[in-house]
């Protein structure tokens, strides 16, 4: 019986670690892109559904219902609330988790509120308001069109 041709010799358990060790290079990067795409599609689709709930308790309830963070000013990439009326803690409707670390929500610098009003339209500010989301290399844009309507990627025109 020859000795020689059980096993695998030290070539080739080498040559098979290298491989596979080139395949985890390559797997990794994309297994990181996909887990912030989908970390910024599920904090996007809960800031959507907090400005959808507003809306539609404004219209439910024929009065105005606010959105606002609830540090105050203008830190949205924080906890929001959304509020019957003012921003006040009485009036506390639903709370909105903070944005995980790394993911910034910006919004033009004079917009502390989001107002829908009894129609569900926008009633503060007067004019679309566009969220731009950033994580990383990804990057997400929702507007709020004066009609209400919540618009991902698009824009109200």
């Amino acid at each position: 019986m020859d000795l020689r041709t059980k096993g695998f010799t030290l070539i080739e358990v080498l040559v098979a670690l290298g491989v596979l060790l080139i395949l985890i290079t390559m797997a990794v990067p994309a297994f990181t892109g996909a887990m912030q795409g989908t970390k910024a599609d599920t904090e996007v689709g809960d800031l959507r559904r907090a400005l959808n709930f507003a809306r539609m308790t404004a219209i439910d309830r024929g009065i105005t219902v606010r959105i606002c963070p609830t540090a105050g000013g203008s830190v949205w990439s924080g906890e929001l609330a959304v509020y019957a009326g003012a921003c006040i803690a009485p009036n506390v409707l639903r709370v909105v988790p903070a944005m995980g670390s790394g993911a910034t929500l910006t919004l033009p610098s004079e917009v502390t509120s989001i107002d829908f009003n009894n129609l569900g339209g926008l009633s503060a500010p007067a004019t679309p308001v566009s969220f731009t989301y950033v994580r990383g290399a990804q990057s997400r844009t929702l507007n709020v069109c004066l009609n209400g309507r919540i618009v991902s990627g698009g824009n109200c025109g």
